[in-house]
């Protein structure tokens, strides 16, 4: 478990130029009935853990969780899975555009290769209902050996370092994983 804690991954992230994200002290995530959990099958074990990471990381960086119409920003997530429908339809469902999302943008192509098992943060303009900044993590959970402790550290870990990659947020850190 300690060697889990020292090898971390990169995240790699994109994000739109004109949206201010230092002005965003608050978030939200869509409600369990949105049409948002209908774009991939997940069990509300693997939601409950992605969600409480989401909360925990953004918690530490000093973001405060308001209603969803309340919120300067969505946070959404997807898991890849082998099914790549699911993937094209929670982009149409977060209005990715990859054009839109240039800044910040790695220039290695390679690094934007977005397998099975990749864990994709969106951050959503409520007002425009659009993806504003993504960031994808080489998750890799082996559902076959991790338990539910170790899963939970990988997802932490994988929002953690891709909150990092956020711009302009207030009080980042590289904290010890909690």
């Amino acid at each position: 478990m300690l060697s889990s804690c020292s090898s971390s991954r990169p995240a790699f992230s994109k994000y739109q130029t004109s949206f201010n994200f230092s002005k965003v002290p608050s978030y939200a995530l869509y409600n369990r009935n949105s049409d948002f959990t209908d774009f991939q099958n997940l069990s509300d074990a693997t939601r409950n853990s992605i969600e409480l990471a989401i909360e925990q990381v953004l918690d530490k960086n000093d973001f405060v969780y308001l209603i969803e119409n309340e919120a300067d920003i969505i946070v959404t997530y997807h898991l890849v899975s082998q099914n790549s429908k699911e993937l094209e339809r929670y982009n149409k469902g977060v209005a990715y555009c990859s054009f839109c999302l240039r800044g910040g943008a790695e220039k290695n192509k390679k690094q934007w290769v977005i397998r099975p098992g990749s864990l994709i943060v969106d951050v959503i303009d409520p007002t425009k209902k659009r993806s504003v900044w993504r960031s994808v993590y080489a998750l890799n959970i082996d559902a076959e050996k991790d338990n539910s402790k170790e899963m939970q550290l990988k997802i932490y870990q994988a929002i953690d370092a891709m909150i990092e990659k956020y711009p302009h947020s207030s009080g980042v850190s590289k904290n010890n994983n909690g």
